[in-house]
C-alpha cells in the first residue's frame, strides 16, 4: 500500500494531531443558544410573570409581554382605557378594573392592580 500525500499528518508528520477545529464549533454554536435563551427568559420574566399552584395563578402583565398560558387558556394584555384593562382570554376579550372579577371562558379573573404599564390579576378555573 502507498500513503497518499494529503493523508499525512502536518506539523510532526505523526499524522496524530487532533483536529479541533470542528469540536470548538458546536461548543460555540451552544454558546450563542444559551445567551440567545437566556435573553429571552429574562425578557419574557420581565414583561409576563405567571406563578401557578393548584388551579390558581397570580399572573402580572405589560402590555409588551406577547401572550401568555394560564391554566391552559392563552392571555394577553393590550392595555387600559378609563381605569379598565382590556384583556385577550382564548378568542374572548374582556376588560377588567381595579377590584373586579370576570368571567371569561373557563377562567375567572380578579384584577388586582390595573395600570398603563402593568396588569396584576389572579386567574382561576371555574
Amino acid at each position: 500500500m502507498v500513503p497518499l500525500a494529503a493523508c499525512t499528518g502536518t506539523g510532526t508528520g505523526t499524522g496524530t494531531e487532533e483536529n479541533t477545529g470542528s469540536s470548538v464549533l458546536p461548543s460555540a454554536s451552544e454558546g450563542v443558544e444559551s445567551a440567545t435563551s437566556a435573553a429571552a427568559s429574562a425578557a419574557e420574566s420581565v414583561d409576563g410573570e405567571v406563578d401557578c399552584s393548584g388551579t390558581s395563578c397570580t399572573v402580572s402583565l405589560s402590555p409588551d409581554a406577547g401572550d401568555v398560558e394560564v391554566l391552559g387558556t392563552r392571555l394577553a394584555y393590550e392595555g387600559v382605557q378609563d381605569g379598565e384593562a382590556t384583556v385577550v382570554v382564548g378568542d374572548r376579550t374582556v376588560t377588567c378594573a381595579e377590584g373586579e372579577s370576570v368571567e371569561a371562558g373557563p377562567l375567572t379573573l380578579e384584577c388586582t392592580t390595573v395600570s398603563e404599564d402593568r396588569l396584576s390579576m389572579t386567574a382561576s378555573l371555574g
